[in-house]
């Protein structure tokens, strides 16, 4: 079973898996302006209003006078306590709010096991939940399963609190591009970073982070950059086609259809099955910039690609599934917030309604679309959740965008 974090004790035991996202934002971070601060602030005034007046209307008389003095409603005089115990009375329901912190997933297993998906600015706060849960164990493993190497998937990791206590162990998992950009300016795995990159992407280095980083790199047929990066990064090759094992959860690795190389992830625990595919492209048309592909062969990549996010998602528990733009969008007939229309074809993201379409013939029970575009606005994300919920009223299967800090158990 599903459940959002509102509704889920998260100090009773794992069962099989307990799903936390840190971020769902792509393409960089982005927070609430002024106006949807208003917005979202209008609200819940509105809300609590008419559940106030539903109190006072209960007081009532025929003719709608109130017989009751305030402080006899109120349970006593004005003052802080009282007002609290009062407001205390009304289930206000909580706003939508999809964070404003680009892509972090974290899992925790039955069985003990801490596993991350991609180090976005959210992994800042989620190495802060890790840092405080684990208190003064001494044995300390993180596991992080990195999708691809682009910077909304890797910002957060120089300035995780996990990085900087010498407790703890680090083991990173991922194709070598994703590796390598952890690698480049940090030198985590190589103990080493080059004089030309030194302080340009940040101050921080290997050299002033204690924890101990193993890289462990998914391989498929052919070993993926330059033989010299490939052997300081001191990787140990894994098999993209095995599955991984960490204690009882099984890991599979599955490459998908993006600009970079990059991978999504089936994990299962149990019976239960969840499915991590971000930044994921199911093409649509044809696009004469890419000087290294004929548009026909991309659309096959991309096909294939989409098979095998069907192939692993079949009947799946949960699914995260990228799903930055409409149909309308991504043809570039209409822009996405303020911005002009433009094609959006190639830049590696799937539009909601194949992501709605793939999920009613998967079977998938609860689908949460993520990766949110940075033009989009809070009122237009509202819209397309009330879109999704109005399209599985009548369906088991249910889909939805995916908020930040959402808790799902499994």
């Amino acid at each position: 079973m599903a459940r959002g974090v509102k509704d889920l004790d998260v100090s009773h035991s794992i069962r099989n898996m307990r799903i936390h996202f840190y971020g769902t934002r792509g393409s960089g971070s982005t927070f609430p302006n002024r106006a949807e601060r208003n917005d979202f602030k209008k609200l819940m005034e509105h809300q609590i209003l008419e559940k106030c007046f539903e109190e006072l209307s209960r007081h009532a008389d025929s003719t709608g006078k109130i017989g009751p003095t305030i402080s006899e409603i109120l349970g006593g005089e004005i003052n802080q306590k009282n007002l609290s115990t009062f407001r205390r009375r009304f289930e206000i329901p909580e706003p939508r709010m999809y964070g404003g912190w680009s892509t972090c997933v974290r899992i925790e297993t039955a069985d003990g096991y801490d596993i991350v998906l991609d180090c976005g600015s959210g992994f800042r706060n989620c190495a802060q939940d890790l840092q405080t849960q684990w208190g003064s164990r001494e044995e300390r493993h993180l596991h992080i399963l990195g999708s691809h190497s682009h910077s909304d998937h890797t910002e957060g990791f120089d300035q995780a609190a996990v990085c900087f206590d010498p407790r703890n162990t680090i083991h990173i998992y991922g194709n070598f591009q994703f590796l390598f950009a952890l690698d480049q300016y940090l030198g985590i795995f190589s103990r080493h970073v080059g004089e030309e990159v030194v302080g340009i992407h940040t101050p921080i280095n290997y050299s002033v982070m204690p924890a101990r980083f193993q890289a462990y790199e998914f391989l498929s047929q052919e070993p993926q950059g330059p033989a010299s990066n490939r052997k300081e990064l001191c990787a140990q090759s894994l098999d993209m086609n095995g599955t991984l094992r960490l204690g009882e959860t099984r890991i599979t690795p599955f490459p998908v259809f993006h600009p970079v190389p990059c991978l999504a992830y089936r994990i299962e625990h149990g019976e239960k099955k969840f499915v991590y595919c971000t930044d994921h492209e199911l093409r649509h048309g044809s696009d004469a910039n890419d000087a290294l592909h004929e548009p026909d062969e991309l659309d096959r990549l991309s096909r294939e690609a989409e098979q095998r996010v069907i192939e692993q998602s079949q009947d799946a528990d949960v699914l995260y599934r990228d799903g930055q733009y409409l149909r309308s969008e991504y043809d570039g007939l209409i822009g996405v917030g303020q911005g002009g229309p433009v094609s959006r074809v190639d830049w590696g993201h799937s539009c909601i309604e194949d992501v709605q379409e793939m999920a009613f013939k998967c079977r998938v029970k609860h689908t949460y679309i993520g990766h949110h575009d940075p033009n989009r606005s809070w009122s237009d994300l509202n819209w397309l959740d009330d879109s999704l919920a109005r399209a599985c009223s009548d369906r088991a299967e249910k889909i939805e965008l995916a908020q930040a800090e959402t808790v799902i158990d499994l």
